[in-house]
C-alpha cells in the first residue's frame, strides 16, 4: 500500500508594493515635466533627452514603489 506523503511547499513571497515617498514623487514629476515639455518642443533641447527623461521618471516611480528606502 502506498504511503501518503505530504510535500511541504516552499513559502511564496508576494510582491509588496508601497507608495513612493514624497521626495521620490517630486523628483519624478520634475523629470517627467521636463521630458514632456521637451517632447512637445517647448524647451529647446534634443527630443532624445525628453524621451529619456520620461523613461527615467517612470522607472523612478516604479522603483520607488518596489523598494523600501527610495
Amino acid at each position: 500500500m502506498a504511503r501518503w506523503r505530504s510535500y511541504r511547499r516552499p513559502s511564496r513571497r508576494t510582491l509588496m508594493l508601497r507608495a513612493p515617498r514624497k521626495g521620490t514623487i517630486i523628483i519624478a514629476v520634475t523629470i517627467y515635466l521636463f521630458g514632456l515639455f521637451t517632447a512637445l518642443g517647448w524647451i529647446a533641447v534634443p527630443k532624445d533627452y525628453g524621451v529619456t527623461a520620461l523613461a527615467i521618471a517612470g522607472a523612478l516611480l516604479i522603483l520607488g514603489s518596489l523598494m523600501r528606502d527610495l
